[in-house]
């Protein structure tokens, strides 16, 4: 376990560094999240509204940053012809994908910071009647839905070539699906059942009912709804990495997958 530990930390540390000097990353968590808090901003106007455009553009940051920047590392270490190395070494695939979506975790925390500042010295308008202990619970579970989401779609990369198109693709479902820059209350019946199964949504709901949003005060069950989702993509997620083990060291043709 310990081993485990301390190779998790090398390929944090490791994928920090990259992520610091690569433009990508950068325009992720600082640039992509502008563009939404402006077209937010400028679409829903200020009031309880301005909640959604604030927190909406670090929210799209941050998720992509978490599943798009994090999923992205197998397809590096494929284009780098290192991924049957990572795949032949005693640490499992796991442990190193846990050390680099951490590392994707923290830049796309950084995404609400320049959303937050530029809402404020652009537009004067900002993040009121937060209640603190809420707001930080409901961002840690949320935290936590994001990291289990991109753990169990990491695998995905590994086995198909093709599987950084289709969630790149359906990025934009999520925006919608997890009540990013606006309620799910909004949305047809039938796609509400739908974003009730991602776990995201929950945390959402919660961060946002933390700002004085009228969802009510229900956040023990909410916060539980989300990590027990949460944690079912991680069940999800152990099945598909056993797979990823067995057809790699069966057919020895990972990365022409």
């Amino acid at each position: 376990m310990t081993a485990y530990v301390r190779a998790a930390a090398r390929a944090f540390e490791m994928s920090m560094k990259l992520r610091a000097v690569n433009p990508f990353t950068n325009f992720g968590w600082l640039v992509f999240p502008l563009i939404f808090v402006v077209l937010g901003l400028a679409l829903l106007g200020g009031g309880g509204k301005s909640a959604y455009a604030i927190l909406g553009g670090g929210l799209l940051g941050y998720w992509g940053m978490a599943y798009v920047e994090g999923g992205n590392e197998i397809q590096n270490e494929r284009w780098s012809g290192t991924l049957e190395q990572i795949m032949g070494c005693p640490t499992p695939l796991v442990v190193i994908v846990v050390g680099k979506l951490c590392s994707s975790l923290v830049f796309g925390a950084l995404s609400f910071f320049p959303a937050i500042a530029v809402g404020y010295f652009a537009f004067h308008q900002s993040v009121q009647n937060i209640d603190p202990v809420p707001f930080a619970v409901s961002f840690l579970v949320l935290t936590f839905a994001f990291f289990c989401m991109a753990v169990t779609l990491a695998p995905l990369y590994a086995m198909w070539r093709w599987a950084f198109s289709v969630t790149n693709g359906f990025e934009i479902g999520v925006y919608v699906l997890g009540g990013f820059m606006f309620p799910i209350s909004q949305l047809p019946a039938w796609l509400q059942v739908v974003a009730s199964v991602f776990a995201p949504t929950w945390a959402v709901r919660a961060l946002y009912a933390a700002t004085g949003q009228p969802f009510g005060r229900q956040y023990a069950l909410w916060w539980a709804v989300s990590i027990a989702l949460s944690c079912g993509y991680l069940v999800i997620g152990w099945f598909l990495y056993r797979l990823v083990d067995v057809r790699a060291r069966a057919t020895g043709q990972l990365a022409l997958a």
